[in-house]
């Protein structure tokens, strides 16, 4: 039966799964229903695994035994006994516990060189992950949006409530970024907000997506949006702070991963340069490949991470 590597990268809407041979030569890649560990519980994730890999190995013609790495970075595996549960549903399977790797999908990148490395994440959430020389991995942040999530699109978006509401209590002015708040949501008074946010607190992405105003209102000019933003790329670099003290080292790399950081290029400017100034000699960059890559790539240098 040939030998070959595969990688992962199940998030909660999809999960893709890419193959390899010894020699790197591509096999196939795969899609098919994701599942994020954390929300959708063990039996969900259990099947979404099975029906994105199994059906995949029976086209290649490959068994899980022969593989010789296998790196899973899934969505909401935040803790050991996650790890350990999603494991169980590799070696199920019939994958060789030697030969099998679980992360956090927002955790892979910190696999692309043998060297320390940091990744922050600021997409709908925000979180930092830091692996060590000895390869433990540290953690700040990303718990929910309640508590955690500082400087992410929902963090970005509740400020923007809050300085519109500011504006239409008579305290503030924001000159751009509440009337191309009020034009772009009919959320033209204080009643309509609250009822807004009481309808929509808990579904983060319903105020994360406010994130985009403030960058459009940034771009323009407008004093309180450039402000969010420092305010939000304050508490990312409090993030990597935290983590590299953790890690009790400075000299390392650092990866910016997420939809703010990849896209809003005011945000990630901010960060970098706090990053610079803080933790000099770092050197700071956007990973140059997806997530399901280098789930790959972690899982053909699976001799040298683990």
């Amino acid at each position: 039966m040939r030998e070959y590597y595969a990688g992962l990268d199940v998030g909660g809407t999809n999960g893709r799964l890419k193959l390899c041979d010894l020699s790197g030569n591509m096999l196939g890649e795969f899609t098919a229903p994701g599942c994020s560990f954390n929300t959708d519980g063990g039996v969900k994730s259990r099947l979404r695994y099975r029906n994105l890999v199994l059906p995949a190995l029976l086209e290649q013609n490959l068994t899980p035994g022969s593989c010789r790495g296998i790196c899973v970075a899934a969505s909401g595996i935040d803790s050991p006994s996650d790890e350990q549960e999603c494991r169980s549903f590799f070696e199920e399977m019939g994958f060789l516990p030697e030969h099998l790797m679980v992360v956090n999908d927002c955790e892979v990148f910190l696999y692309q060189t043998r060297l320390p490395a940091l990744v922050v994440v600021s997409g709908t959430g925000s979180v930092c992950y830091g692996r060590d020389e000895t390869g433990v991995i540290h953690r700040t942040g990303g718990w929910n949006h309640i508590v955690s999530d500082e400087g992410s699109g929902f963090d970005m978006g509740l400020k923007v409530l809050k300085a519109v509401g500011s504006e239409l209590s008579g305290r503030i002015k924001s000159p751009v970024l509440t009337p191309l708040f009020l034009r772009t949501t009919g959320l033209d008074t204080l009643g309509k907000i609250d009822d807004y946010i009481n309808d929509n607190l808990m579904e983060k992405s319903q105020i994360a997506r406010f994130s985009l105003l403030a960058f459009q209102a940034a771009k323009s000019g407008d004093e309180k949006a450039i402000r969010i933003h420092q305010e939000c790329a304050d508490a990312l670099w409090g993030l990597i702070r935290d983590t590299a003290a953790k890690m009790n080292r400075e000299g390392t790399d650092l990866w910016l991963w997420g939809s703010l950081l990849v896209k809003n290029h005011i945000l990630r400017e901010l960060v970098k340069g706090k990053v610079s100034a803080e933790l000099p000699g770092i050197r700071v960059d956007i990973p140059r490949i997806t997530a399901l890559n280098a789930a790959l790539q972690a899982a053909q240098k699976k001799d040298y991470i683990c």
